[in-house]
This record gives C-alpha cells, sequence and structure tokens, in this order.
C-alpha cells in the first residue's frame, strides 16, 4: 500500500510544472480545478431531493439535520488530518483520487435504504470533500497572479455554488419526468462524475514545488517567477506559522459565520419553501435554483472588479452592509403568501449580496497565507475547510432544535448576527481598505516568512 502510494506521488510529480502556466493553459487548467469542484460539491448536494428522502428513511427533520450537520464536520476534521500534506505532496494528487472516490459515492446514494447506509455513504462523501476543498482552493491560488486570483476564485464558486444550481436544476426539470424518484437524481449526475473524473486524472497538473513557494503578483512577473523557481527544492516552512496566526484564525472564523445562510440555503432551502411557502418540491427547486444563478454571476463580476481595484475588504464590507438590511426584510416575509415568480426575485437578490461579501475574502485569504508564507498555503486552506465545516456542521446541528422551538425566524436571527461578526473580524485581515497596494515588485521579497 506505502508502495503504491509512493508511485502515485512519483507519477504526479513527474507531471509538474516548471513554467508559470498563462493563455489558454491557465485557462484549460482552472477549468479543470472548476468541473473537478463541480464533482466534489454536487456529492453533498441533498438539498433538492430532501423533501422526497426524508420521508423515505422514515427520518424526522431534526435527525435529518443532526446527520447532515455531524458529517458535516467530519470533512472539517479530514482537511486537517489532512493540513500540511496539501503543500508537501502537491494538491492534484488529492483532486484526482477525490474525484474518483466522488463518482463512486454519488453511485453508492441509490443503494441508501435506511438511515445507517445513509450514514455510512454521507462519511464517505464527508471525508472525501474534506480533502477536495484544500486541493482545489490552493490549485487557483498556484494557477493565478494577486491581480486576477478574485476573479480564480470567483470562477471556483461554480463548483460548491455551480453544484447547487445544477443540482436545483436538474431536479426542477428532471424530478416530474421520473416520478419524484429521489434515486434518479444520483443516477444522473454519477455518470457526470464519472466522465468527469476521467477526464480530470488525464489533465490535471501541479506546479513544481519551487514555483508553488513564488509570489506572482501579476502576469509580467510569471517569467520571472519561473527562473527563480528553477532547481529550488520542496522545503516547506513550518505548519505553525499559519496555525499561530491569530488573523488567519479571524478571517477564517469570520466568513464561516457570515454564510451561516448560505449553509442553510445549501441544505434545507428547497425544504425551507415547501414547509414554510407550500410550494411543491419541483416548484421549491426551481425557485432555489434562481439563488445560485445570480450568486455565480455576481461572483465573477464582484471578482473582476476587485482584481482591478485591488481592494478586497472594502467590497466584502458592502456585502455586508447590504446583506444586514435585506435580512430584515427577509425574516419579515416568513408566514406571508409569496407567488413563486416574485420569490425568486428575492432568494436572487440574496445570492447577489452573499456573493459581494463572499468573493473579494478568498482573494484576501489567500494573499493572508502567501505574506506568512507561500508555501503554506494548501496548510491555511485546510484550517479554513476545518474551520468552515465544524463550525458549519455545529450550526446545522441546532438549526431544526431553533426552528423547532422558536420558528425559522428565530434562525434567521442568528444568521444576521453571524453577519455583523464577519464585518467585524474582517478589520483583522491584512490588505488595505481605500488606497489600492502598490505592485508586488516595488515591495521587499514575500518569499520569506514574515511575522504572522
Amino acid at each position: 500500500m506505502a508502495l503504491s502510494s509512493h508511485r502515485a506521488v512519483q507519477w504526479f510529480r513527474q507531471r509538474e510544472l516548471t513554467q508559470y502556466p498563462q493563455g489558454w493553459t491557465q485557462v484549460w487548467l482552472l477549468a479543470l480545478v472548476v468541473i473537478a469542484n463541480v464533482v466534489h460539491s454536487y456529492e453533498a448536494e441533498l438539498a433538492p431531493v430532501a423533501p422526497l428522502l426524508v420521508p423515505y428513511l422514515k427520518l424526522t427533520l431534526v435527525q435529518y439535520g443532526l446527520i447532515v450537520a455531524l458529517t458535516t464536520m467530519v470533512s472539517g476534521l479530514a482537511a486537517m488530518a489532512a493540513g500540511s500534506r496539501f503543500d508537501r505532496y502537491g494538491r492534484a494528487i488529492f483532486v484526482v483520487a477525490s474525484t474518483v472516490v466522488t463518482a463512486v459515492a454519488v453511485f453508492a446514494m441509490t443503494l441508501v435504504y435506511n438511515a445507517l447506509s445513509f450514514i455510512l455513504v454521507r462519511l464517505l462523501m464527508a471525508v472525501v470533500l474534506g480533502l477536495a476543498v484544500p486541493a482545489t482552493t490552493g490549485l487557483v491560488r498556484d494557477f493565478t497572479p494577486r491581480v486576477g486570483r478574485a476573479l480564480g476564485f470567483g470562477i471556483w464558486t461554480f463548483g460548491p455554488v455551480g453544484a447547487n444550481f445544477l443540482a436545483s436544476w436538474v431536479a426542477g426539470w428532471s424530478l416530474p419526468l421520473f416520478h419524484d424518484d429521489w434515486r434518479s437524481q444520483f443516477i444522473l449526475m454519477g455518470a457526470f462524475c464519472l466522465v468527469v473524473s476521467i477526464i480530470v486524472a488525464r489533465y490535471i497538473r501541479d506546479l513544481s514545488p519551487g514555483l508553488r513557494a513564488e509570489v506572482v503578483h501579476d502576469r509580467a512577473e510569471a517569467a520571472e517567477a519561473s527562473r527563480r523557481a528553477a532547481g529550488r527544492g520542496a522545503d516547506i516552512a513550518p505548519p505553525r506559522l499559519v496555525y499561530r496566526s491569530f488573523r488567519v484564525w479571524a478571517l477564517a472564523v469570520g466568513i464561516t459565520f457570515f454564510l451561516l445562510i448560505y449553509y442553510f440555503s445549501t441544505a434545507y432551502g428547497p425544504l425551507y419553501l415547501t414547509q414554510v411557502f407550500h410550494y411543491p418540491p419541483a416548484v421549491a427547486a426551481r425557485v432555489a435554483s434562481t439563488f445560485w444563478i445570480a450568486n455565480l454571476g455576481v461572483l465573477v463580476l464582484v471578482g473582476y472588479v476587485s482584481d482591478r481595484i485591488g481592494l478586497r475588504k472594502i467590497l466584502s464590507l458592502l456585502g455586508v452592509v447590504g446583506l444586514l438590511i435585506f435580512m430584515a426584510f427577509w425574516i419579515r416575509l416568513i408566514g406571508r403568501p409569496v407567488p413563486p415568480a416574485t420569490m425568486e426575485w428575492y432568494t436572487s437578490l440574496l445570492g447577489v449580496l452573499l456573493a459581494i461579501g463572499y468573493g473579494p475574502w478568498m482573494a484576501l485569504y489567500s494573499e493572508n497565507l502567501e505574506e506568512i508564507h507561500p508555501t503554506l498555503v494548501g496548510t491555511g486552506w485546510a484550517l479554513w475547510a476545518c474551520v468552515q465545516y465544524v463550525l458549519a456542521g455545529a450550526a446545522g446541528a441546532v438549526t431544526f432544535l431553533v426552528v423547532g422551538r422558536w420558528g425559522y425566524q428565530a434562525w434567521f436571527d442568528i444568521c444576521w448576527a453571524g453577519i455583523a461578526l464577519y464585518g467585524a473580524l474582517l478589520a483583522f485581515g491584512k490588505g488595505p481598505w481605500l488606497r489600492r497596494p502598490r505592485p508586488l515588485s516595488e515591495r521587499s521579497s514575500a518569499v520569506s516568512p514574515v511575522d504572522a
């Protein structure tokens, strides 16, 4: 087993890039990361079939919520257990392995027949997702210079956000064709996942260890970075530099609380729409899909704007303020009849505001990790994945406990407080508010550790 793992690592290292990717090579590599991310994320998207799956498994909403929550926490623990291995062995080997296993797990969902079998498949999915997220985010950083990185991460979100849209759209279109058989969704997407896993395994690449240790500000510095990286070894800085950084923890915890409403929409969005507004499952899935379309489009747009002006924090703060105002309105909709067409506009606006607050944050977090040490980017994303999934899992575990006792409004009040907390913790991130940062070439080299 150990010998097989060693050979796999060596095979991936033989395919490493020694020149910084540009042009169509960069576009192709980012596209591979995105489609791999869609696969990794889709396996967790149970929301469109939850109204059908929960009664089939004879689960209460609280039991279903606890299962989803606890398996989500496993994703975070898996990410942290891998830790610095994303930097030591590269990202591609984790991306390929997790993509293949995901295809198997999606098909395995069709065999679920009781709560125990559901839990076992969910645990497999959770481990895969925990390994995939730090690997794919690390690759986006590797393949994009700082000027262009927010756009790159905006495209990366086509994975988790695109998977939500794809799951909702496919369910809204195909469930009536299959007489509301929830297994049909996993057969359709299992075939898609299998094809993608083969393509990703064939074409995905890593940067060489030397190139991963470089900080590239823009395309003009790419050639120089390739020359500096020639012959550089694979040594990485001590991971404790990341683990001891308060600003890294502040950014990771803050964004997780900001996204509480996103996690709710991911896991329970269509279920909430069917319960509160009494939409049929297919209609609820279609309404939910508009949230993801709006979120996707604005993530790319705000990423482009963030790269052009070089200001991550102020854009994120605008999203915070807008979302705080919108949530006050969103809470007041509970208990009122809302036509599906009108609800599509409301959910779209929610997706837009979440994108404005979240998109620039990804670039900001990546740049803060580089400032600590560029060889620890994978470690930093593993820390974020751990914080994200553990806190999101804990939140999911109490969602329906709160809803059952105090109603959905109480849970949305908690989400509102999380958004405000993120606005406060954003101040601890290293980066300008209003003044465009100087080009990296005008500053001292960032390849040596700085005070975290």
